[in-house]
């Protein structure tokens, strides 16, 4: 069993790589699509420096941090038949995918019609066309294989290390030095997915899921590796790849390859020193009482900051903002400002709507981590935790709409609720069983208090 403060600094990494998502993807220069070996060949500025540094050195460590904690904690969950496994990741992984894939065409089709101007999706370099347009083909395409939220793609490797994880295991028990040794050099001198950036979730997925598996002490550093040095090694890098990125008429080495092989390597030296270098601060802001606020909502940030920031960004540059003297930087560094205190409202507004959807949406993840019980969000919305004793009365309902809504709420939640426990417990049932199903469970957690 992970110590309480292992599993608090493990939750708030969690929240600070999604928190650096923000800005990542808030780069506003050309090119916005950054990947390991990008060059930039605009003229050198302080903003456009600082911009490229955070985005594609600083915070780069995200991706390697988190595959690296989701194969610890995967190595620390309890032993299960392999089919209640991929059940269990179907409902924390693949049902939230496809929620989410389709809450964010629906953002995609607001900011088509109101502020892009239909059809004129085109804009945004997302879809190429407008969803009025789209084939069944088109839908099923951005749902399930490429949706407009692409940092999803996080939760299908993690789906198939699930499906992978007793071959890890067996091999991590039989070989493991020599399997990581020959991942590692494999991953570290070869360049198969620079474009998508997604080759080292593997090796730090089974580096995490070694560490638990044989228990190795993450509370202390290596005795001949100290952790300042690391943090030292990653600032110099990150800085010197910014600057090649930018002076990169070089001739006498790839340079592309020279900027892939220093980002592997800045990747193991910033996982190290962040994990070691800042305990101190990690336990001063645990002790904080905003950051119970917050600290279960970091899977929404993760969900719903793209494409709403893309298009945001789109929208400044349509309007020609970024003509304007330091807007660029400004932009940087507000915009993700904003949008977090916003994505954290959103989280708590759908969680005081309605719980069971909030916990379908997200996995089982933030508010609670079992299902929770039905609100009455009518006629008054309570939004818990937002700023105390905050509510917001819905007024001239009549009591015949009222009593519509409520009718037409209980029936759509009795067949989520029924599809959800479909899904989960693959039971032998017919569709017209759905509903009753969703109801007596809901009916089961109300009485339950």
């Amino acid at each position: 069993m992970l110590n309480t403060f292992l599993k608090s600094k493990i939750k708030f990494y969690q929240i600070v790589c999604m928190v650096g998502l923000l800005f990542i993807h808030n780069y506003n220069y050309s090119p916005c699509n950054l990947t390991p070996s990008t060059t930039i060949d605009a003229s050198l500025s302080l903003g456009n420096f600082i911009e490229l540094l955070f985005s594609n050195s600083i915070f780069r460590f995200r991706i390697a941090l988190l595959m690296a904690i989701s194969g610890y904690l995967m190595a620390n969950s309890r032993v299960i038949a392999y089919q209640d496994l991929i059940i269990k990741k179907v409902r924390t992984l693949l049902l939230p995918y496809v929620f989410i894939s389709a809450l964010g065409l629906l953002i995609t089709f607001i900011f088509d019609i109101t502020i892009f101007g239909n059809p004129n999706i085109l804009h945004t370099g997302m879809l190429g066309k407008s969803l009025i347009d789209f084939s069944i083909k088109d839908y099923f395409h951005y749902l399930f294989v490429a949706p407009v939220t692409f940092q999803l793609w996080y939760l299908k490797t993690i789906f198939l290390m699930a499906i992978l994880s007793p071959a890890i295991r067996f091999i991590l028990n039989k070989i493991p030095v020599q399997a990581l040794a020959i991942m590692f050099v494999i991953w570290m001198f070869t360049n198969i997915l620079d474009g998508e950036s997604r080759d080292r979730a593997f090796i730090f997925y089974c580096f995490g899921f070694y560490l638990k598996m044989y228990e190795k002490d993450l509370t202390k550093p290596l005795p001949y590796f100290r952790p300042q040095f690391a943090l030292l090694m990653f600032v110099g890098i990150s800085l010197l790849r910014t600057w090649l990125a930018f002076n990169h008429h070089i001739g006498f080495i790839n340079i592309k390859y020279l900027l892939t092989i220093l980002f592997k390597v800045n990747e193991v030296f910033g996982v190290y020193a962040i994990w070691f270098c800042f305990d101190g601060v990690v336990a001063y802001i645990l002790d904080q009482k905003w950051y119970s606020k917050v600290c279960n909502c970091s899977f929404f940030v993760y969900a719903f900051h793209a494409p709403l920031i893309n298009y945001i960004v789109t929208y400044l540059m349509m309007k020609n903002i970024y003509s304007i003297p330091y807007s660029h930087m400004l932009t940087y560094i507000f915009l993700p400002l904003s949008l977090l205190p916003f994505l954290l409202t959103v989280d708590k507004i759908i969680y005081g709507i309605s719980p069971v959807m909030y916990f379908i949406i997200s996995g089982g993840r933030g508010e609670s981590v079992a299902m929770p019980r039905m609100r009455n969000w009518i006629p008054s919305f309570n939004f818990k935790l937002i700023v105390p004793s905050i509510t917001i009365p819905i007024q001239n309902l009549t009591e015949e709409a009222i009593n519509h809504i409520n009718i037409a709420k209980h029936n759509l939640l009795n067949l989520i609720t029924g599809f959800y426990l479909q899904i989960v417990s693959l039971r032998n049932i017919s569709f017209e069983q759905f509903a009753d199903i969703g109801n007596s469970t809901r009916i089961r957690y109300l009485s339950s208090g």
